[in-house]
């Protein structure tokens, strides 16, 4: 078994995060962080601590997080907070937290929590009996019918499996390619550079060494366990047509069982009137992954632009930024507010440069909500949207910063940009709520 690798969220200090939120990316972003911060603690306040035996109520489907319910932790549990605060009926949910894992129950008896023993799987493990007995304790505890796991990879995917084969049913959300690779944006290393999809399990494992110790034989022996567990499934869940399509390539995923439920869409503010470009802004975590390095090279070749950067992420990129002056750095902001900043900064265009293929992209809606267009690499969920919806424009992955800095330089020389807003609405989409019906889970 690997040695257990803890999560970044339960190793750093709140003093450590302060200092390098103030110095990487501002007051605003670290009032906004504090702001969220302070949220989860009255959410977790609200609930009574009780020990296992006081909860009573009966849920027919647990939900499992690998990490607490923080908003400051990604987009992921954003969106689960908010399905989870307008879902109706009894609800429960459990995660790993230091000393244990809390069980978390919403009923007619109130909010209450307890803590169940066990101890932290690590990162490349693929069994883990105490994540077990945990999950059997709670699921028995409540009469839970099936488990809800969102974002699996964060799991011991052998013991998700073995859950399922002792009789509990199975709904899997898949947020990105964390069942395909322990590197879930599947960037290499050292290279930076998108693997593409890479199967090759000797350059799979000198890519992993860099962080792990694996063997060449870890990759292809995680990656049959993820199979089973896509075909074991009751449901699995995927927030665009993109993923579903690609889990089938990669890791033959069933068709039977898919279901395609995208994030819930950012509430539009009224855009600007259409113009020429002036300001250009950075949406999103600032990391090499997402494109930073690409937007910081394009940045320095347009000085006659205004340039912003907006999202959290590597500090030494950010400090970067603030030092050159050239790119005001806003930082991490809080959910849904997005579209409101572009706003008041009067943003004409978005680079959303990312360098791997993107799930789905929540601030693609964020920046349509805005009315702002964007400029994107042509692969992933994020350039089929594009190409469904319209909204902005493409470039060839293959041609880098210099591709961004042409369609940059096309755009430009138009009088007026278009709204970003997307020429045609998307389609009615089908909700959690569809899957359980379908499930006969008896969840309304």
């Amino acid at each position: 078994m690997a040695p257990r690798q803890p999560d970044a969220h339960l190793r750093r200090s709140p003093s450590t995060l302060a200092w390098q939120v103030l110095r990487a990316e501002g007051m605003a972003a670290f009032r906004d962080r504090s702001l969220d911060r302070l949220a989860a603690w009255r959410r977790r306040r609200r609930y009574r601590r009780v020990d296992a035996g006081g909860l009573t109520a009966v849920v027919p489907v647990l939900s499992v997080l690998p990490a607490p319910p923080r908003p400051d932790l990604g987009g992921v549990l954003v969106q689960f907070l908010r399905r989870q605060a307008a879902a109706a009926g009894p609800r429960a949910l459990l995660y790993p937290e230091r000393g244990g894992y809390r069980l978390e129950v919403d009923a007619a008896s109130g909010p209450r929590a307890a803590v169940l023993p066990g101890t932290l799987p690590g990162i490349l493990d693929l069994r883990d009996e105490s994540f077990e007995d945990a999950v059997r304790l709670a699921a028995e505890m409540l009469g839970a019918k099936a488990l809800h796991v969102e974002q699996p990879a964060g799991l011991p995917l052998g013991s998700l499996l073995r859950l399922r084969r002792s009789g509990l049913r199975l709904v899997l959300s898949l947020h990105d390619f964390g069942l395909f690779c322990v590197r879930p944006h599947l960037l290499e290393q050292p290279r930076l550079a998108f693997c593409r999809y890479c199967r090759d399990d000797a350059r799979c494992a000198a890519c992993l060494r860099r962080d792990w110790p694996v063997d060449d034989g870890f990759q292809p022996a995680r990656r049959a366990v993820a199979s089973e567990l896509l075909a074991a499934a009751d449901a699995v869940v995927y927030p665009s047509d993109f993923m579903r399509r690609r889990y089938r390539e990669l890791l033959r995923a069933p068709t039977a069982t898919a279901w395609v439920v995208p994030p819930a869409l950012a509430p539009p503010v009224p855009p600007a009137s259409a113009g020429p470009v002036r300001r250009v802004a950075y949406v999103g975590s600032v990391r090499a992954h997402k494109g930073a390095l690409v937007f910081e090279e394009v940045a320095g070749r347009f000085p006659e632009l205004v340039w912003s950067a907006f999202g959290g992420g590597d500090p030494e990129i950010l400090r970067r930024w603030r030092r050159t002056r050239a790119i005001a750095v806003r930082g991490y902001y809080r959910a849904a507010a997005l579209p409101r900043l572009l706003r008041r900064r009067r943003v004409d265009l978005a680079l959303l440069p990312s360098i791997v293929p993107e799930s789905y992209g929540l601030t693609l809606d964020e920046c349509w909500a805005a009315g702002v267009p964007v400029i994107a690499f042509d692969h992933g969920a994020l350039a089929e949207r594009i190409r469904e919806r319209g909204g902005g424009w493409l470039v060839r992955p293959e041609e880098g910063a210099a591709g961004v800095e042409r369609r940059l330089r096309e755009v430009l020389r138009r009088p007026e940009v278009p709204s970003g807003r997307g020429d045609r609405p998307p389609e009615e989409p089908r909700s959690f709520a569809d899957v359980y019906r379908a499930l006969e889970l008896g969840v309304v």
